[in-house]
């Protein structure tokens, strides 16, 4: 892996797209990101599907960046694919973080459900767990915390956000699901369960309160809730999307569901004193394709996955398979340039390679 570099074509490519879409909508009041997601790295060379690639486009987006007024490099999770041996995988995520701390600029890498290598566990039927309960946290959340420009309201908290002016991005995990061993193996599969816990809701509901005057935009890794308004996660999605509306209704009062034991949830909230704040977007991965939809007054944007997904492979999105993709082309990658603008009061999402080119929503 020490031997991949950036492709300047590549970084070309991704630097001109900037410089000729983004740039010229940037002002001093502006927040710009980076983004990308499910990068699906694993340890195989190859020129058609999940690979080394997911590295380089990493590899590639940061190093166009480097140079670029860019205030964070954004990453919504499923780093790599969880296919690989628990050393391989591990090596994979340390490989990718010293990229994102050796790069210009600071960082946030969301937990994707592929991330606790639950796939290999399924794959290769193994009795234990192959990931350990901190390994991801000691590879890459204890990193995005260490950082000075990355907030969170407490030292356990799955949470966290930044500030600009009057702009304020939370990320949450989707990916909060409970380390319990059974015999070995996981109660959960990591890969086949999202949710959100009672004490992430509290958390979100305890920096939502602080957020006065402030345009809120929010990433995850998976969907909350689909086009109907019901949930798209295993556990508890519906119920931040009536947090995220009670908060633009400026309302008090008490949140709960029928669950009981690890996903169940009973809250107050308070959100009288936030002023003129609102919850505008959210924005996630996930699924493999590009998608807009809006519920109860919140727009719900997925972006298209990095990894290579060529046609011919059945597990392909239909989506992915209208791009062609192909290995050493700019389909082969799909990334994105997010333009928060308070002045214009949009979102801009610019993207490049195998993304759309350009669509806006308010704030």
């Amino acid at each position: 892996m020490r031997k991949l570099k950036p492709r300047p074509f590549f970084t070309e490519y991704i630097a001109n797209v900037f410089m000729k879409n983004v740039k010229p909508n940037i002002s001093d009041n502006c927040l710009t990101l980076s983004v990308v997601t499910d990068t699906h790295e694993k340890a195989i060379a190859s020129s058609s599907y999940y690979g080394l690639n997911g590295i380089r486009h990493i590899i590639e987006a940061n190093k166009a960046c480097d140079n670029l007024p860019v205030d964070y490099n954004i990453h919504l999770g499923d780093m790599i694919d969880g296919s690989d041996k628990p050393e391989i995988s591990r090596g994979l995520l340390q490989f990718t973080m010293e990229n994102y701390q050796n790069s210009q600029h600071p960082f946030y890498i969301l937990e994707g459900n592929h991330d606790e290598n639950d796939k290999y566990d399924e794959h290769k039927f193994v009795n234990t767990a192959s990931f350990s309960r901190d390994d991801y946290y000691d590879l890459v959340t204890r990193n995005n915390f260490e950082q000075s420009a990355i907030k969170h309201p407490n030292a356990v908290s799955k949470i966290a956000y930044v500030d600009k002016g009057d702009i304020r991005v939370i990320f949450l995990n989707t990916s909060d699901i409970p380390y319990i061993l059974n015999g070995g193996s996981k109660k959960y599969d990591f890969k086949k369960t999202r949710g959100i816990r009672e004490q992430q809701i509290e958390d979100l509901i305890e920096v939502l309160e602080q957020t006065v005057d402030k345009h809120v935009v929010v990433f995850g890794h998976a969907n909350l809730i689909t086009p109907s308004g019901r949930s798209a996660l295993n556990f508890n999605g519906d119920l931040v999307q009536r947090i995220f509306t009670e908060f633009n209704n400026k309302s008090t009062g008490q949140l709960q569901n029928e669950l009981t034991g690890d996903f169940g949830v009973n809250v107050h909230y308070d959100f009288t004193q936030t002023g003129i704040s609102q919850i505008s977007n959210y924005l996630c991965g996930h699924m493999h394709y590009e998608k807009y939809y809006k519920v109860a007054g919140i727009n719900h944007i997925i972006l298209n996955c990095s990894a290579l997904m060529g046609k011919r492979h059945g597990l392909t999105t239909d989506y992915n398979k209208k791009w062609d993709r192909r290995y050493n082309e700019v389909s082969e990658l799909a990334g994105y340039f997010i333009n928060i603008n308070p002045d214009k009061m949009l979102l801009q999402i610019f993207g490049y390679g195998a993304a759309t080119r350009f669509v806006s929503f308010e704030i």
